[in-house]
């Protein structure tokens, strides 16, 4: 066997691999081996067909695909080591059946990912903004609210029609054109009025209704509308009304502060609120530095990245989305289901997504071997011991539970130490959020203790 590197362009490596006869001729003998025990011939009994008739009989190439399985694979491998290629992806194989011949030498041609050259941008002044993060008194009454609402009984309204705030059951069937179209019907869906949660102006038509009353709601799905069947067209839901609750706001003194917490005042409450709110505040400012210190040191580098690396992961965001799913008890298949979507358009969707994960995972990797970046023992335990205190376990046994993937364990926490580098290397600035950019921490703090939102029907 020989080999010769052809090329390498942008992070692909183009390999030309030659066999030579005699290796080609022990692939073919496996496979007539494996093929003969398959077939049948009248007048041989089964596996004693010989080579020269089976091959007369079916054709030399009966043999090609099984010879190749056992040639190709062992010729790629040595091809590698013998040229120092270290491939990051699967290979894609360039095959020419037309020139395999026995008794003859055979080229084929393989491309495969291999690690970018990256070009580091400066790991030490990156000019980076954030918005400014503060918990004000507002937000401590948002997030009392947010308790309020949350432990909120509701009371079945009689008689009295449905206002904002109001949660509604309803039975309803769409139609477009006067045909009812799939996803568009449900019965005893449960809808609180002014969260948004359903098609844009479809809840405010509904104020004013009284349990057991009807309506035509018309509306129009959006253009941006998550099955693209659906985008811009008018609907029409024949919806009824089964029944009105309201809430009955609780009142925010001790009673309720030992009610729902381990406090005996409400004073108390309020104030660990506040303090959650601050703990909140610094973690997203801390989050938003880092982030912002990587997207300044990938947009400073420079970095190619081979398409077979961007589909890796694609597979791997495609895999974190499915288990996020299957927490929720949704399969892969029912979420294409319902948003009328398949495989390729959600690829197609996390391309760009991909494209600067991989990116930025091989600038940090690059960064960590230019400043040597490694760990102490006592930063291994330290996190083996945070390990064991989420797992609720003694630490020699957090050890043993994590031995499998302690590789895994000490490259995060290597990448970690970059990132930190960065931060604590850079020039910060704060600036005011955007207008409609949340600047304190209400959205977070309700991951807290949240209540659970409204889902969306299928429409």
């Amino acid at each position: 066997m020989s080999a010769r590197l052809e090329k390498i362009e942008n992070s692909e490596a183009y390999l030309e691999i030659e066999v030579d006869a005699a290796t080609l001729e022990e692939g073919f003998e496996k496979a007539y081996r494996k093929v003969v025990k398959q077939v049948t011939i009248p007048g041989f009994r089964k596996g004693k067909v010989p080579r020269a008739f089976l091959e007369a009989h079916f054709g030399k190439e009966i043999l090609f695909e099984d010879a190749l399985e056992f040639v190709v694979p062992a010729a790629y491998e040595k091809a590698l080591l013998e040229l120092e290629v270290d491939p990051i992806a699967q290979p894609d194989f360039d095959i020419d059946f037309e020139k395999l011949q026995p008794g003859s030498t055979f080229e084929f041609k393989v491309k495969v990912a291999v690690k970018p050259e990256v070009v580091l941008g400066p790991m030490e002044g990156l000019e980076i903004s954030v918005p400014k993060f503060s918990v004000t008194e507002e937000d401590v009454n948002q997030r009392m609210d947010d308790l309020r609402s949350r432990y909120a009984q509701l009371v079945e309204k009689i008689e009295a029609p449905a206002e904002i705030g109001d949660t509604v059951v309803i039975d309803f069937v769409g139609t477009i054109e006067g045909v009812p179209f799939p996803g568009g019907a449900s019965e005893g869906y449960q809808l609180e009025l002014g969260s948004n949660t359903f098609i844009p102006g479809f809840e405010s038509q509904l104020v004013g209704l009284k349990a057991g009353e009807s309506k035509n709601v018309e509306v129009r799905f959006p253009d941006n509308y998550h099955a693209e069947d659906l985008r811009g067209k008018d609907a029409v839901f024949e919806t009824t009304v089964v029944k009105v609750e309201t809430k009955v706001m609780r009142e925010l003194n001790d009673e309720f502060a030992q009610e729902i917490s381990d406090f005996d005042t409400m004073a108390e409450l309020i104030d660990d609120v506040r303090q959650n709110l601050i703990k909140t505040m610094e973690m997203r400012r801390e989050d938003a530095t880092k982030n912002q210190a990587v997207i300044k040191l990938v947009e400073l580098s420079q970095v190619d990245i081979a398409p077979a690396v961007v589909e890796m992961q694609l597979e791997t965001i495609l895999g974190q989305f499915e288990q996020r799913l299957a927490t929720q008890g949704i399969s892969l298949e029912q979420y294409f289901q319902m948003t009328r979507s398949n495989v390729e358009e959600f690829k197609e969707d996390m391309r760009p997504q991909a494209i600067e994960q991989a990116k930025t995972n091989f600038v940090l990797e690059k960064m960590i071997e230019e400043k040597g970046i490694e760990l102490t023992d006592e930063e291994i335990d330290q996190q083996i011991s945070e390990i064991a205190q989420q797992m609720g376990v003694e630490f020699d046994q957090a050890r043993q539970n994590v031995e499998g993937i302690m590789d895994r364990i000490r490259h995060n926490m290597k990448i970690d130490k970059a990132v930190q580098y960065l931060v604590d290397h850079a020039v910060i600035t704060e600036v005011e959020p955007d207008a409609g950019e949340a600047a304190g921490p209400q959205d977070t703090a309700e991951e807290q203790e949240s209540p659970e939102q409204p889902q969306e029907t299928e429409v």
